[in-house]
């Protein structure tokens, strides 16, 4: 199996294309080829921004605009500076701003977010309309410095740039920071389990987009020597966003396309005689095309393709074998477990032992008086519950006795409530769910919140945070997942959650709180996950709130159990003992209970 990325023959057999192309053109396609790589990089902070944060930018020409008139400035208070200095100048002037534009909008979305960058993009135009550019009033041009005044030393300058900053923002891409681009993408309530910063990571998204974007303006502004306002509209941002989403410009050959069709087909457009604004129209369409089938622009899609083909013969979903005997952290085997518990074993909390007495757990999680309302109306009254260190237990009811609410209180993701809720003993009230998630608290959410953009490896890197790397593999054979190089969006919906599992326990938490695990999975699957999550608290370390409708499920993998009915505690205790009380199964069945 290969990894469908560019080899280091592709490369240099691209950089081999490019110096003859530079050496073998006349000026004028060489000078139309150094607008390619221009406006590829202007594709590029679109493909970062809008493909790969999944931030809709109408304004990334604005910061283009702001790295050209920093450049202009420069070159002319600072005549003989090193061109290249200038470029990189200007896109560093872009980029705080993009940076400080994503930190003020940082809890706007969707739609209302790009209305937003289109304001901007509005007023930094009429400011230049009112003020110009350096050097226009005076007649006096940027004029590169030796060699890069000759266009075929300028054509080098821009293929280079275009490639070095394409390997820097792949390296970043690969950090944790950058992967948290994806998660913010997918769900930013995904991510804030994960621990990711939501907020700094969008920021950082429009701020790395706009420092690219500037570097772009610092080019145009030595090429085109006097820059005006006509180059960087608003309307111009809206062009250059709609042929990014067509080409695929999240991907390097994306971007180039995007550059190429903004460059070669108005000159197609004027040779055969035909409007430039047929070309504005067809790009506008494939956009809107590509949108509608949400299946990513052309390269994106051609990408797709091979990586189905490369993954074709690999496993993509997980295994959930029986657990092969082996000594875990804690010195347990897991060899010949039984697939349901004893009643005498989920009668009680798991003991201590000290000096030879049996004593009680120490509390993992303790919920005291939880109560959640939505206007008039009471989710949960006055709930409490307690999770011992190294149990797992289950929380069950059903539907709609406020189980997912319980647990989006407990996880931070409503902050307002009633009570107080405690993870080793520390309060965790006013922390945000990424806080939480931070404390040791993990969670997976009942309806899938995959992120397709990462692999199986990256996914984990991103959800381990800060914790040992170490724990990955366990974690990977653990729960049976495919190969780390193959894609989630390879991966069916059973394994999807299964991956989210073992990004919780990736991550060394105190405790994970597992929403519904077992949905979607088969029966055999089931019960391998059962026997896996009972075996969490001796292998990781960690407690288990699981919520589950399956009774046999509970059974298998569960210490103890409460019960929720309409918001309020009905039972709780062993799991035998729960589920035998005649209140529960009135719950389950609508049935009423004499009293």
């Amino acid at each position: 199996m290969r990894l469908v990325r560019p080899g280091l023959f592709a490369w240099l057999a691209f950089i081999a294309a490019l110096l003859t192309l530079g050496l073998i053109l006349p000026t004028y396609w060489v000078y139309l080829c150094s607008t390619v790589a221009v406006s590829a990089i202007v594709a590029r902070s679109i493909g970062l921004v809008t493909n790969q944060a999944g931030i809709i930018t109408l304004c990334q020409m604005s910061f283009a605009a702001i790295g050209g008139w920093v450049v202009s400035w420069i070159a002319l208070a600072w005549p003989g500076a090193p061109f290249p200095l200038l470029v990189l100048i200007g896109g560093a002037a872009a980029a705080p701003i993009g940076w400080l534009l994503g930190a003020v909008t940082a809890r706007i979305r969707g739609v209302e977010l790009a209305v937003v960058t289109l304001g901007f993009a509005a007023a930094l135009d009429l400011v230049l309309r009112q003020g110009t550019f350096p050097g226009v009033g005076e007649g006096t041009p940027v004029l590169p410095s030796a060699p890069f005044d000759d266009p075929r030393w300028f054509f080098a300058l821009a293929w280079t740039l275009v490639i070095l900053l394409q390997l820097a923002v792949v390296g970043l891409g690969r950090s944790r920071h950058g992967l948290g681009w994806a998660a913010v993408r997918a769900s930013e309530r995904a991510a804030a389990a994960l621990g990711v910063r939501v907020g700094p990571a969008k920021a950082s998204a429009l701020g790395v987009g706009a420092g690219l974007a500037g570097a772009s303006g610092g080019l145009l502004a030595g090429q085109y020597g006097l820059l005006t306002p006509q180059v960087f509209t608003p309307l111009t941002s809206m062009l250059v966003l709609a042929t990014a989403v067509l080409a695929g410009a999240s991907l390097f050959s994306g971007a180039v396309l995007a550059g190429a069709l903004t460059v070669f087909m108005p000159e197609l457009l004027r040779r055969i005689g035909l409007p430039l604004d047929v070309g504005n129209a067809l790009l506008a369409l494939g956009a809107f095309d590509v949108l509608r089938r949400g299946n990513g622009g052309l390269a994106e899609q051609f990408a797709a393709k091979l990586q189905g083909r490369a993954f074709r013969d690999a496993r993509v979903t997980c295994e959930l074998g029986p657990l092969t005997s082996r000594a875990n952290s804690g010195g347990h085997s897991t060899e010949n477990l039984p697939t349901t518990l004893p009643a005498s074993q989920a009668s009680a909390a798991p003991p201590t032992q000290v000096l030879g007495q049996s004593l009680p757990a120490e509390p993992c999680l303790e919920v005291t008086a939880l109560t959640v309302e939505y206007g008039p109306n009471r989710v949960l009254d006055a709930v409490d519950l307690t999770v011992a260190q190294g149990e797992v237990h289950a929380l069950i009811g059903p539907n709609g006795a406020g189980k997912t609410t319980l647990v989006d209180a407990v996880s931070g993701f409503l902050p307002r409530y009633g009570g107080v809720v405690r993870l080793g003993g520390d309060p965790l009230d006013g922390l945000t769910a990424r806080e939480r998630a931070r404390t040791g608290m993990r969670r997976t959410f009942q309806h899938l919140r995959s992120i397709d953009a990462l692999t199986v490896d990256e996914y984990l890197r991103l959800a381990a945070g800060r914790a040992d790397l170490a724990a990955i593999p366990r974690v990977h054979e653990f729960l049976g997942l495919p190969d780390c190089r193959v894609p989630i969006r390879l991966i069916d919906s059973g394994s999807r959650r299964l991956l989210e599992i073992a990004g919780a326990l990736a991550a060394g938490p105190k405790i994970v709180l597992l929403d519904e695990p077992a949905a979607g999975l088969g029966e055999d699957e089931r019960l391998g996950l059962a026997e896996r999550v009972r075996r969490i608290p001796a292998e990781f370390g960690c407690a288990v709130l699981l919520i589950e409708h399956d009774m046999e499920f509970v059974r298998a993998a569960s210490d103890r159990a409460t019960v929720l009915d309409d918001g309020g505690v009905i039972a709780s205790g062993g799991v035998a003992q729960v589920l035998a009380d005649p209140r529960v199964a009135a719950a389950y069945l609508g049935q009423e209970v004499e009293r």
